[in-house]
């Protein structure tokens, strides 16, 4: 065709990078996590999840319709990346209705999953509807490890079962870790393990509390001195994804917002029964999409967001070392009674690595005279 155009082929991650930043300046939601179930095969001693795997939450999940009408109503607002998690995405008993119904709707999918339960027919359905990427949680890489922290006996060879037959089908997959006190002498091997599948090793150190309060999986947090130590240690000063921070934090002084992260911007989370938030993990303000539509809970929550300020003379308020601090306040609610409230493992662990990204000791926010 005579003085056709081509169009310019641009990267995709330069791609990503420009729908991001076009859709935070006006708070466009690009980015949705649907957790579809809370049925999961293991019982993964730090999952956030974990209690609500039983039948009476089960019960009160998304029916599949109502699932079907969220999907719908994501792809009318012009979301394009839509994870899907759970629980174990692949123990929705409508799993591969729900999929290929996002799938036919244009969405870049990513799955989340523990990895045990690809099989040969599983994974030739996903050949022909692949996926974006498929995220897989490798905590350990010798049985008896694996299997304690699943509590399934078996679960470890399912695991590499599961990676193998990903490989020989050449669909898209990541590894991704989470570092604790218990697996921190393993991660070498663990990030060894991971490169051996031509994958960059990713770790990340945060754990939350569970969904009903319970703060049991806290126990296996990482020293505060291995956090700070870890990304110089396992891949050279390499920032992971939850870590973006600079020296230069220490120069600014936050404003006295409450949610002082990308909260509110062009992400949303959507639980299992349905409950729309900002993020997995926040819950100071929910709406219910069997109440309100999926754009007005959007419009309420971000605007609820925004309007979240620290009510008290709390050290967070002011802190210095924000920049380097991962508290969340649904999380500070939890486990310290007030999402104000700060939390003392966050302030060591902000601590060391501002200690560690600027060469000299600095005063605990805990320790200062007000």
């Amino acid at each position: 065709m005579r003085n056709a155009r081509t169009l310019p082929a641009l990267a995709y991650g330069e791609f990503s990078r420009r729908v991001h930043e076009q859709a935070t300046g006006v708070h466009h939601v690009t980015n949705a996590q649907l957790e579809l179930t809370y049925r999961c095969n293991l019982h993964c001693r730090h999952c956030y999840t974990d209690p609500y795997n039983h039948r009476d939450w089960i019960a009160q999940e998304l029916s599949f319709s109502e699932i079907i009408r969220v999907i719908d109503d994501m792809a009318e607002i012009g979301i394009l990346w839509l994870n899907l998690t759970g629980g174990e995405v692949f123990q929705h008993p409508r799993f591969w209705d729900i999929y290929e119904h996002a799938y036919r709707r244009g969405f870049l999918l990513q799955l989340y999953t523990n990895g045990t339960l690809f099989t040969d027919a599983v994974v030739t359905r996903l050949q022909a509807q692949p996926p974006f990427t498929i995220d897989i949680s490798c905590h350990a890489v010798d049985e008896s490890s694996f299997d304690w922290f699943t509590q399934v006996p078996g679960s470890f060879r399912a695991f590499r079962r599961g990676l193998e037959l990903l490989r020989q089908a050449d669909l898209p997959f990541t590894l991704k870790t989470k570092g604790m006190n218990w697996n921190r002498q393993q991660l070498p091997a663990i990030k060894y393990f991971v490169e051996s599948f031509g994958q960059p090793f990713s770790v990340t150190t945060t754990l939350s509390p569970r969904l009903d309060g319970d703060l049991s999986s806290l126990s296996y947090r990482m020293a505060p001195a291995d956090v700070a130590t870890l990304q110089l240690d396992m891949m050279g000063g390499t920032p992971s994804e939850e870590e973006c921070r600079t020296a230069a934090g220490l120069l600014q002084r936050p404003a006295d917002r409450l949610y002082r992260c990308g909260c509110g911007t062009n992400t949303i989370h959507i639980n299992a029964q349905g409950e729309l938030g900002t993020c997995t993990l926040q819950y100071e303000r929910r709406y219910s999409l069997r109440a309100y539509s999926l754009r007005d809970a959007i419009e309420r929550l971000f605007q609820d967001i925004a309007s979240l300020h620290y009510t008290s003379d709390v050290p967070c308020r002011t802190c210095e070392l924000q920049s380097f601090c991962d508290k969340k306040p649904t999380e500070a609610h939890r486990e310290c009674g007030s999402p104000d409230a700060p939390i003392p493992y966050n302030c060591d662990v902000a601590v060391a690595r501002a200690e560690l990204a600027t060469n000299q000791r600095l005063i605990h926010p805990l320790r200062v005279s007000r």
